[in-house]
């Protein structure tokens, strides 16, 4: 399969690389239907901040079709149209088992700890992954993340009907914000 990966800062390379095997015990295999490129992806291939190995997959801001589930998976089934939660954490940690999964204490991200969405296939494990309704265009579902995260600044503002909001910075999440508050 065709997957774009991380080397190092400044040297991303399209290659043809072993498509994923069958899954493991609580992941999922995919078949990438959509990819977005977030600044974070491209910040991290100028500067290679967050390159924690090397080669990887990048990209966490994707949406697929579920291809072949692991053991222990019953919440998704092949077919399933989903999107990846773009944190990937433990599981296990205490403040995982309490629901704050953004303070997890192995805390990573999709496309840097493992395999990210730049790819034909990847897998995921599935606790990181969320269905959604088959009829939305693949390209729109991919932008789920970014529209967590202006969706998430919005309501923490709560700003009343109708007053006016000073947006700094108009790439997708702050397009995102404004879309919402308009």
């Amino acid at each position: 399969m065709r997957a774009a990966r991380l080397h190092a800062a400044g040297d991303l390379r399209v290659e043809n690389v072993p498509s994923p095997g069958e899954p493991g015990l609580g992941w999922v295999r995919l078949r990438v239907t959509a990819a977005g490129i977030c600044g974070s992806d491209l910040h991290n291939f100028r500067t290679g901040q967050w390159i924690s190995r090397a080669p990887s997959v990048a990209g966490h801001e994707f949406a697929g079709e579920v291809t072949a589930v692991g053991a222990g998976v019953s919440q998704l089934a092949c077919g399933d149209r989903v999107v990846a939660d773009s944190r990937f954490w433990c599981g296990e940690c205490p403040a995982c088992r309490a629901g704050l999964h953004n303070v997890c204490a192995r805390l990573g991200f999709v496309g840097e700890v493992c395999d990210g969405g730049f790819a034909e296939e990847t897998e995921l494990p599935a606790r990181l992954l969320l269905r959604h309704d088959p009829a939305l265009d693949p390209a729109i579902a991919a932008m789920a993340e970014p529209l967590a995260v202006a969706l998430h600044a919005v309501r923490r503002l709560s700003a009343p009907a109708g007053v006016q909001v000073l947006i700094a910075g108009c790439g997708p999440i702050g397009g995102l914000a404004a879309l919402l508050l308009s």
